[in-house]
């Protein structure tokens, strides 16, 4: 059940009803009792055997009490009094609010008492909208001093800045966020690197965020680099959270190149000519500064410079469907010439259509059709999409898992679209191409067909299949026997196929598949020496006895092994089991 707010009693049948006040001093529970008539026990839950609540003291505490029916099991209260170990009397309040079996519970408030059923819950959202800031300060407050993670987190959501602020207060921060999570030895381990990764991007995110809305761009950049260069310089097991502190910083130097004055770029450009190669921060953190530098700051000579680079590496990859790639750590590590380009192109101005015309002469790269198609689809333009999947499917004809994710996608727009001829045709199409397709995929081509088409089709769907395994799959799919069983007589391994299609095959192919088991059982019985040989053994005869004439031909078998092999006392037990 659920109190909430000043409560008075709930239904009769309710209470705790068993004797607790034993475990509490006689003054304690004279303040607890004090403290209930005051109405200070806020948004109390009994859920089974445990209670919980929130009291108000000087502050607002926490308190989660458990018990058995019949005694105290443990309690727990945030204020300082319980943190020794002693039972308080916010417990007490709690308990005399709990317990309307009390002979004081009813004096407790004069109110008609609010009253919700145990299973309907006030949802969190609901009970934090209703409290007034004093009382969601003091829950925040018990939340942050419980645990030093907790701090850290509240601290990097709601650190304020402002116009001009302290950067080596905000610089501070950071170092506490480092402090938090790296131990004595300094090193942030695989069990909190998430944890500090999250911290410290929210709490850049958060503070340059202030500072670019209050014009400081500059502070912002150098609030980055500081968090930057203290990442570049730490022991910590990283498991991709120095990428994407790396990737937020980068996101902040840029929108400070953007919004910061000229000499204040000027600075920024002359700190990383200073430090992108000088060792400041180690490894691949290196290679994100150069390529800052690199691609951020360049003038626009340079700028034009690197496109000259990367059209040389467009124009080798001329006659293949995907261009060469540029390493870089922002962007990808292994981004498209083509695709850099553009964003270059940007960089220097350029206007949307020429942006266009460059993207247009470069349809033969598969990333700038995978652009088209996309645009194509978001907008709806239908027939757009199907011409770029046709000629994709043309120009990527050397990979086959281009040509299948083309051909699902038609697929699904002639499924869509109930053309149901177009679609049997592009079903048909995509088996064929692709080896990989699944059973599903040619009973789909199946349900297309009418019979007399389908004789045909399935022939021609069959024999396009490389392998024996699917094309034999395909073959009892459609229960052609003979053809299976013909295509079997041709494998060198023909037992292992007997295993999974022999019982198909069965009623008109039992000779020559018990001929081929007692090939093999014979060599298995001549070489058995243990418990592996003897099951394996023992297993094929089972199966064989399944067939029609296995009964006699397995009893003649083991006769003559027993025969045979007398000292081979497990395998003889065996084999007589079997007669």
């Amino acid at each position: 059940m659920l109190f909430v707010e000043d409560i008075g009693e709930p239904p009769d049948g309710d209470s705790i009803m068993f004797e607790w006040e034993e475990n509490f001093e006689p003054y304690i529970l004279d303040r607890g009792r004090s403290y209930a008539r005051k109405g200070t026990v806020k948004h109390i839950i009994k859920q089974g055997d445990v209670i919980e609540a929130v009291v108000e003291g000087s502050e607002y505490y926490q308190v989660k009490i458990r018990y058995d029916g019949h005694h105290l099991l443990d309690s727990f209260c945030s204020c300082p009094y319980a943190a020794k170990g002693m039972f308080c009397k916010h417990m007490a309040a709690v308990l005399y609010v709990a317990d309307t079996g009390s002979d004081t519970a009813a004096s407790f408030t004069g109110e008609e008492k609010k009253y919700i059923p145990e299973n309907d819950v006030i949802p969190i959202a609901n009970l934090i909208g209703e409290a007034d800031r004093s009382q969601l300060e003091a829950v925040l407050l018990g939340l942050v001093y419980s645990d030093d993670k907790t701090e850290s987190r509240v601290r990097a959501m709601l650190a304020g800045v402002s116009v001009r602020s302290d950067l080596s207060e905000l610089k501070n921060e950071i170092d506490r966020i480092f402090d938090t999570y790296s131990g004595r030895g300094g090193y942030i381990g695989y069990h909190t690197v998430m944890d500090f990764a999250n911290d410290l991007i929210t709490y850049l995110e958060n503070v340059t965020g202030r500072l670019f809305d209050d014009g400081c761009s500059y502070e912002a950049f150098e609030l980055s680099v500081y968090a930057y260069v203290e990442v570049g310089n730490c022991d910590i097991d990283d498991d991709g959270e120095i990428s994407l502190i790396s990737s937020c910083c980068y996101g902040i130097w840029q929108k400070a190149v953007q919004n910061c004055s000229d000499a204040e770029v000027a600075l920024i450009r002359e700190w990383f000519e200073d430090h992108s190669d000088d060792g400041t921060v180690f490894d691949y953190l290196e290679d994100v500064l150069q390529d800052f530098l690199r691609y951020e700051l360049a003038t626009k000579e340079e700028l034009r410079e690197e496109i000259r680079s990367l059209d040389t590496l467009i124009e080798k990859s001329k006659g293949s469907n995907k261009c060469l790639s540029v390493f870089t750590c922002f962007y990808g590590y292994n981004i498209e010439a083509v695709e850099l380009r553009m964003i270059l192109m940007k960089r220097l101005g350029a206007e949307e259509k020429e942006i266009e015309d460059f993207r247009r002469k470069n349809m033969c790269f598969q990333s700038i059709r995978k652009y088209y198609l996309q645009k194509a689809q978001t907008e709806g333009d239908t027939e757009e999409e199907i011409r770029l999947l046709e000629e994709s499917r043309r120009l990527d004809a050397d990979s086959s898992y281009l040509v299948n994710s083309y051909s699902k996608r038609l697929i699904e727009i002639y499924h869509a679209q109930k053309d149901f001829a177009h679609e049997k045709e592009e079903r048909k199409k995509a088996f064929m191409s692709y080896q990989l397709s699944t059973i599903d995929d040619f009973r789909r081509c199946r349900a297309l067909c009418s019979v007399e088409e389908w004789n045909k089709v399935r022939a021609e769907l069959i024999r396009s299949r490389n392998g024996t395994d699917k094309r034999c799959e395909l073959l009892a799919e459609e229960k052609m026997l003979p053809e299976l069983f013909e295509e079997i007589s041709k494998q060198d391994k023909k037992r292992i196929l007997y295993d999974k299609y022999g019982f198909l095959l069965a009623d008109d192919y039992s000779v020559p598949i018990l001929q081929e088991y007692r090939r093999y059982v014979s060599s298995v019985a001549e070489h058995a020496r243990n418990r592996t040989s003897y099951d394996e053994l023992i297993r094929y005869l089972m199966r064989m006895k399944q067939y029609t004439g296995g009964q006699e031909m397995v009893r003649n078998l083991c006769l003559a092994w027993i025969d045979r092999y007398p000292t081979r006392k497990l395998m003889v037990q065996e084999l007589r089991k079997m007669i």
